[in-house]
Parts: structure tokens; C-alpha cells; sequence
């Protein structure tokens, strides 16, 4: 597994849309961090279906919970650049090389995933140092309920890049695979409340609707930008473990079974 690896780490650095998508990693908490340092309190409207979310950036806990919830920016970023990275092997029919000097599917699919989860979790400690760096408050910052925030953030976006991996591997089609992987993160939310609306038409369905919302990726973001104690790691992490090895589970047995 260890050459398909390399390999796919060798494409995904020769990809233009990484160093776009870094760019604007870098250039989002660094935009936010500047207009903050100047006493200026700002916020920032957001819509999907229904009503607007009007998100106050007031200090920089704000600007770390805003990329912690991969749904409102940083999250379309890092889904852009693996739905492109994985696509570009159905739009140029690369699959069949791999197949045909024997490497086996699942090793395929963990590579993906592996470089997924890596490259998602990357694009967040990016956004993260950024807006630590110019916020001139390094030594306030540096704190318990920050390192919480960071290390809870990082299980989100490993989870992330689990999930669009598996969306990515299973649609053919790549430019229908970026926009079902943006679907799902830009309308997490939407999609989240229709999932609840829906399980609370019955007494039955009502606990199983709100296990599935806490324990969704939208619910662990959730969670993961409120925590302010080390102890709710554990919690968080073997939720975005679960997500990543039923994504995995998913993704691989139906990958197997795929005419490449």
C-alpha cells in the first residue's frame, strides 16, 4: 500500500487546486484576525434554507469555533480539494493502472482515505496557526480550553475528510462527485434539521432522529466548537472514529464491487 500512498501524495502536490485552496486557508483567519485587531466587532450572515445564521465575530474564540464547524467556510475548502483530488482518477481513467499491476482495492481505497483525512485535518491546523500567529494574543490564547478546541477541531476534519472521501469514491462521475460533497457540507445544517423534523412525526423514530443529529458530523462539529474542557476529548474522538471506520467499512465493501 505503501507506493499507491506515495503516489497519491506526489499527484495531490502537483495539484494547482491545493495551493489555491491553501491560499485561501490562509488568507480567511488572516482577513478575520486583521479587521478583529482593529477593535472593529463584525458579523457575518449565513443561509442555506430557511433562516439566516448571523455569526458575530467578537474576539478570537470566535474565529476558532467558526473553523471548527467545517460547515461554515474552511469545510467547502478542504471539500473542493478532495472531491478534485479523487475525481481526476475517473476523469482521466487512472483506476485501471493500479488494478492491473495488482493492487488491491481496499489498499486503494485506504490510501485515498488516509490522504483524505490528512489533507482535511491539515487545511484546519493551517487556518488554526494563522489566525494564532497575527492575533497578538499568543500568550492569552495559549490556554486549556484552547488546545481543547484544536484537538476537538482536528477529530472534525479527519472525520471530514472520511466522509467526502467516501462520497468521492462512490460517484463516477467527478465534476457530479465535487458537487454532491459540497451538497452535503453547505447544507449540513439544512439537511440535519430535515433528518429531525422528520423523526419527530413519531414518539418511536423521535430518539433514534436525535441520536443520529448528535452523533452526525454536523452534531460533532457542534459539540466540538462548544467544548471548553479536555475531558470531553475522549467523547468526540471515538465519535469521529465511528464516523471514519463505518465511511471506511461503507467505502470499501462497495468499491470492491465497482467495473473501474
Amino acid at each position: 500500500m505503501s507506493g499507491i500512498w506515495k503516489n497519491d501524495i506526489y499527484r495531490l502536490a502537483k495539484s494547482p487546486v491545493l495551493y489555491v485552496t491553501t491560499a485561501f486557508a490562509f488568507i480567511l483567519p488572516f482577513a478575520l484576525t486583521m479587521v478583529l485587531r482593529q477593535n472593529i466587532i463584525f458579523g457575518i450572515g449565513i443561509s442555506t434554507l430557511g433562516e439566516p445564521t448571523i455569526i458575530a465575530f467578537r474576539d478570537m474564540q470566535d474565529i476558532v469555533r467558526i473553523g471548527v464547524r467545517y460547515h461554515m467556510g474552511l469545510g467547502v475548502f478542504a471539500t473542493i480539494l478532495i472531491s478534485v483530488f479523487i475525481g481526476q482518477e475517473y476523469q482521466w481513467n487512472t483506476w485501471q493502472h493500479k488494478w492491473i499491476i495488482g493492487k488491491s482495492r481496499a489498499g486503494i481505497y485506504l490510501s485515498k482515505l488516509i490522504v483524505s483525512c490528512a489533507t482535511s485535518a491539515s487545511l484546519f491546523l493551517l487556518f488554526q496557526a494563522v489566525a494564532l500567529l497575527f492575533s497578538g494574543r499568543m500568550g492569552e490564547m495559549a490556554s486549556r480550553e484552547y488546545a481543547a478546541l484544536i484537538i476537538n477541531g482536528v477529530f472534525v476534519y479527519v472525520a471530514l475528510g472520511a466522509v467526502i472521501c467516501l462520497l468521492s469514491m462512490l460517484i463516477k462521475n467527478n465534476i457530479a462527485s465535487i458537487i454532491a460533497s459540497l451538497v452535503f457540507v453547505v447544507f449540513s445544517e439544512s439537511l440535519t434539521s430535515l433528518i429531525g423534523t422528520i423523526s419527530r412525526a413519531s414518539d418511536a423514530t423521535a430518539p433514534i432522529g436525535s441520536f443520529i443529529i448528535r452523533h452526525s458530523l454536523y452534531g460533532l462539529s457542534l459539540r466540538a466548537s462548544e467544548a471548553s474542557s479536555l475531558n470531553m476529548m475522549a467523547g468526540i474522538g471515538a465519535n469521529s472514529l465511528a464516523i471514519i471506520m463505518l465511511s471506511a467499512c461503507i467505502g470499501i465493501t462497495l468499491f470492491r464491487r465497482y467495473e473501474l
